[in-house]
Order: structure tokens, then C-alpha cells, then sequence
């Protein structure tokens, strides 16, 4: 056993030692040396440059001229710069292990032009002289970039057709540069950046207008306009949009990070991270986020149109995007945008929106947002959203909500929400559903009564006032003359007649329980239609009286015992029942208690 713990601590050894010396082994050009030499041969210098990196140079002494002498001066350079200094691009080197191997740079022909040349060089911080890793290097009219590398090293590949090429430099905390490209041939070209000594202090200096991104790390969170309320609700209010906004806030940037992280590779979220510019290209497709003709400055242009046959990323779109499976969007849409999956757009939409499972957008919306499941607005939406199971707003709508089972939205200004379930914190129209929840504005009464049918009834009524929904439940106890009671759901309607005053109608459907009765039976069903005068009492209590319409419809004859009278004694429609009715039409009456909310 000890033999065996002690064979597995070698391995685990062997193999730091290995990948230290790997590392070292890859990293050869990055080492910084010190040498100064005078009129001395080539063959001579490259050996004490040997000697002070620890590793072998391999070339052909007949390709490349070793024995004349040169004058070097180097204090703490990288081997690469060294080398650059030597041979000014006449001979190309790589790094192969602990090798570096010198080969002659292919002769220029007078006739033929390369298609292709190479900048390489270092980004440079010119205050401190350290290398700049994870810069952004690119040319805006090819899309062509790099990022440097660890150790601030890129190597970026342009057109030589181009008339005319600038190359763009990005580093964030860094002073933007924008170099025109003068050569034609491979080059070792360094940079200088000079650090953006007035970012520190920008929180006191008037603010510049930014690109709005909500999948950017700058973004804002959404705000909410505020609906007006009475005074009494505007510190309950206060406290709870408070609580709700810092858990809205949290979640927002959350989901911006997350979005960002899986659909934008390591390189493209260095690009969005330094890159404030906006790209514009009237066409791009792409197969991945990754990879397609907007390279990996995608997260960065603007186009036209957009096709992406899996999955697309972009800043944004401004006529038509397609997808076959997802779109993903850092800025704004308008215009078309289908996709076979999702939609997910970091900013404002204005036009149509289309996806078989998701449409997320993070801003506003103005248009049509349509979706066989979801869709989700994070800020304020005007127009129209249909979705076969639920809408969201987390701001204000001023539209259409059709679902098939549920809508959200914090505040409705105009149109209407109708689906199974409507949830509003505030509502100025009225919510067509089975259930509808107005938190603010809206209209909820918790019901403790009696009728000429149930000695005990409780009815919850949520919506608004013009129009709410009603669950009933009636008991009559274990009378032998009278049915266990009942279960009920309508719709009603109430209007106010003047201070503390309301009279309300409603209608609901009732079924009928009986003993013994089996479970998919229903013997008997109920409709009743009732008004009611209301009289509230401070904020939360009302008294309420009034009468009501009743049909009885049974499938068994004597259903109802017309000999003995309740409390309250209907009034019968038509001739009284005998034994023989299955139907029963009668005038009855209500009273009871009415818990009420704020408003």
C-alpha cells in the first residue's frame, strides 16, 4: 500500500515537472535577455543569445549569412524583439520545443503581389513599457482581428488589394488608436497605447451618452414609470418596488452574463469587452456564433440582414435576421427576426418577432412578439404579444396580451391582458381571464354570507372593478333536506355610487353536491344571477345585502323540499314545484361580510 501511494506521488511530480518545462519549452521567443555586443560575426552573437536563453538555434549556414559582424545593444528584451532587430524581416523564425529556427524570408517577386501580408508585433503600455495582453487588434473594412496574447504579442493577416487599410487598436482603460497601413509585406510592427487617464474620474465629469447593450457588462437596469396612486398606497409601495427592483437587478445581471458567456467565444467577449465601436456590414451568415462571415467581431457589427444556420450572434440587426435555430442579438433588432428556437436580443425591438419556443428581449418592444411557449419583454412593450403558454412585461404595456395560460406585466396602460391567469401590479383597463390579479388597483373582496339555498357561503373575487372573477363555495351542512351545498365560478361586475358605496352584479355558475354522489356525476347544476349594494366600513370592511335570480336544473325530480321553509324564503317563478319538477326558477336573497383590499 505505502509502495503505491509513493508510486502515485512520483507520477503526480513527473507530470508537474513536464508541463513546467512545456510551458518554459513554448515560451522560448517570450524570454527577456540583456546583451550588448560590437561589430562581431552573426554566428557568434546568435551563440551567446543561445546561451542566455537556454535553448539552440537550427538554420543552414548556407541560407543565411552567420559571419557578418553586427553591433547589438538589448537591455530586458524579449528574444523575439531581438531577433526582429537582427534580421529586419529578412528571415522568418518559429518556435518549435527549446528550438527556434531560422529560415530566409521567400524573395519578393517583381512580378506577383501576395494575396496576403502579416503585421506582428507587440501592444505596448508607453508609460510603463509592459505588454499588453488581451488587446484588440482589427481592420474595420475586412473584419479581419487578433488579440494579443499573453505575453502582448499579435499577428493579424490582411488583403494586400486593399487600397487603403487602417488598423484598429482597442484595449479597455486605454486611449483608442487608428493606424493607416502604409506597407504591403509582412512587417514587425509594435504598438504603443497610452493609458486613459480620464476614466478614473469620469463618475464626476458630465456624462457621454453610451451605445445602449443590455448584454454588454455597461448596461443600465430597467426603470419603471411609476402609475399613479392614492397617498395612503405610496409608502407600501415605496418599500416593496424597492425590495423588487434589487431582486429584478441581481437576476438582470445574471442573465446578461450568462447570455453573454454561452453564446460569444473567449475571443469575441475580449472584442466586446474593449471594443466601443460599431461595425456595420449590410449582409452576414454565420453557422455558429463563432463562425461566419463576421468573424469574431460579430458581437460588434450591425447588419442588414442575418442569416445563421444554427445559431447566430451579433450586435445588431436593422431589416431581416432568419435563423434555424437561435438569434442572439447584443443590441437592437428592427424589422423581421424568425427563428426556429429563440430569439434573445439584448436591447430595444421594433418590428415583427417569431420563434417556435422563446423570444427574449431585454429592452423595449414596439411590433409583434409571437411564440408557441414564451415570450419576455424586460422593459416596456407597445403592440402585440401572442404565445401559446405565457407573455411577460417586466415594464409597461400599452398593447395585447393573448396567451394560453398566462400573462404578466407590471404596469397595463392600454389594451388588455387576456389568458387563462393575468397578473398586473397596476392596471388601467380590464384583464379578460379564469384568474386575473390586479396588485395595486385592483379589485379583491373575501365574502362571508348566507342565501335561501346555503346557510354558509364564501365567495373570493380578484380582478378589477369592471371586471372580476368569482370562486364560490356553499355548505348547507348534513341537512336530510337540503344538498351538501355547492362549488361555483362567474364573472361580475361592480360600480361605485359614492363615498363608501358600490353596487355590484354577478353571475355564476353553480355545482351542486349531494350525498352518496359519485364522483363523475354531477346531479344538479345551479345559475344565479345577484345584486348586491355594498357599504364599506374604514378601509378593509363592508357590509352587503341584496337579491338574486335562481335556476336549478336536476336531473332527478323533488330535488328541492318546497314544504319547509329556510331563513330565508325564496320567492317562486311560476307555480310553486311539486315532486314532479326538475327544474326550479325562484327569486332569493343575500347578506353577509366583505373583507376588502385598499382600493
Amino acid at each position: 500500500m505505502k509502495n503505491r501511494y509513493s508510486l502515485s506521488f512520483l507520477l503526480v511530480i513527473c507530470m508537474i515537472l513536464l508541463a513546467s518545462v512545456t510551458g518554459m519549452s513554448q515560451n522560448v521567443l517570450e524570454k527577456k535577455i540583456s546583451i550588448r555586443v560590437t561589430n562581431q560575426p552573426l554566428d557568434e552573437v546568435l551563440k551567446k543569445i543561445e546561451n542566455l536563453g537556454n535553448f539552440s538555434f537550427s538554420y543552414s549556414p548556407d541560407a543565411i549569412d552567420v559571419k557578418r559582424n553586427i553591433s547589438l545593444q538589448a537591455n530586458n528584451l524579449t528574444i523575439r524583439e531581438i531577433l526582429n532587430d537582427i534580421f529586419k524581416s529578412k528571415v522568418n523564425f518559429k518556435e518549435r520545443r527549446k528550438y527556434i529556427i531560422l529560415q530566409n524570408a521567400p524573395p519578393e517577386k517583381e512580378d506577383a503581389v501576395p494575396e496576403n501580408f502579416n503585421l506582428n508585433g507587440y501592444i505596448i503600455d508607453q508609460k510603463t513599457g509592459e505588454k499588453l495582453a488581451n488587446a484588440s487588434i482589427y481592420e474595420s473594412v475586412t473584419l479581419a482581428s487578433t488579440i494579443s496574447n499573453q505575453f502582448g504579442y499579435y499577428k493579424i493577416k490582411l488583403p494586400t488589394s486593399k487600397t487603403s487599410l487602417r488598423l484598429e487598436v482597442r484595449k479597455e482603460d486605454y486611449i483608442a488608436r487608428s493606424i493607416t497601413v502604409a506597407n504591403r509585406k509582412d512587417t514587425y510592427f509594435p504598438i504603443g497605447m497610452n493609458p486613459d487617464t480620464l476614466k478614473p474620474i469620469s463618475s464626476i465629469s458630465p456624462k457621454i451618452p453610451q451605445r445602449s447593450d443590455s448584454l454588454h457588462q455597461r448596461l443600465t437596469i430597467p426603470q419603471y414609470k411609476s402609475p399613479v396612486m392614492d397617498s395612503l398606497a405610496i409608502e407600501e409601495a415605496r418599500i416593496t418596488d424597492a425590495r423588487r427592483y434589487e431582486n429584478l437587478r441581481k437576476t438582470y445581471l445574471t442573465l446578461q452574463s450568462e447570455v453573454q458567456n454561452a453564446f460569444a467565444s473567449a475571443r469575441q467577449a475580449i472584442n466586446i469587452k474593449n471594443i466601443s465601436d460599431t461595425l456595420y456590414r449590410p449582409f452576414q451568415a454565420s453557422i455558429l456564433p463563432f463562425l461566419g462571415t463576421n468573424h469574431h467581431l460579430s458581437g460588434n457589427v450591425v447588419n442588414n440582414v442575418s442569416l445563421n444556420f444554427f445559431a447566430g450572434y451579433s450586435l445588431g440587426v436593422s431589416a431581416f435576421e432568419l435563423g434555424a435555430f437561435l438569434n442572439v442579438v447584443r443590441g437592437n433588432v428592427t424589422g423581421f427576426q424568425l427563428a426556429g428556437i429563440g430569439n434573445i436580443v439584448g436591447n430595444d425591438v421594433t418590428g415583427f418577432q417569431y420563434a417556435n419556443m422563446l423570444n427574449l428581449t431585454l429592452g423595449n418592444f414596439t411590433g409583434f412578439q409571437g411564440s408557441q411557449m414564451l415570450n419576455y419583454t424586460g422593459q416596456n412593450f407597445r403592440g402585440f404579444q401572442l404565445a401559446g403558454v405565457g407573455n411577460v412585461v417586466v415594464g409597461t404595456l400599452n398593447g395585447y396580451q393573448l396567451s394560453g395560460v398566462y400573462n404578466y406585466a407590471h404596469t397595463v396602460d392600454s389594451g388588455h391582458q387576456i389568458g387563462l391567469i393575468n397578473y398586473a401590479n397596476y392596471s388601467k383597463t380590464v384583464p379578460f381571464g379564469i384568474f386575473s390579479y390586479v396588485r395595486r388597483n385592483g379589485y379583491r373582496r373575501y365574502e362571508f354570507g348566507s342565501n335561501e339555498f346555503d346557510y354558509f357561503s364564501f365567495s373570493f373575487k380578484t380582478g378589477v372593478s369592471r371586471f372580476y372573477n368569482i370562486f364560490s363555495l356553499g355548505f348547507s351542512g348534513l341537512s336530510n333536506d337540503k344538498s351538501i351545498g355547492t362549488l361555483g365560478y362567474g364573472f361580475g361586475t361592480a360600480q361605485r355610487l359614492g363615498k363608501n358605496w358600490m353596487i355590484n352584479a354577478d353571475l355564476t355558475a353553480n355545482v351542486v353536491l349531494v350525498k352518496n354522489q359519485n364522483i363523475d356525476e354531477i346531479p344538479a347544476g345551479l345559475f344565479r344571477f345577484s345584486t348586491s349594494i355594498e357599504k364599506k366600513f374604514g378601509q378593509r370592511f363592508a357590509l352587503f345585502a341584496g337579491p338574486s335570480i335562481n335556476l336549478l336544473s336536476s336531473n332527478y325530480t323533488g330535488f328541492v323540499n318546497t314544504e319547509k321553509s329556510n331563513v330565508i324564503s325564496p320567492i317562486w317563478l311560476g307555480k310553486k314545484p311539486d315532486s314532479q319538477t326538475k327544474n326550479y326558477g325562484w327569486i332569493g336573497f343575500q347578506a353577509g361580510i366583505r373583507f376588502c383590499n385598499w382600493n
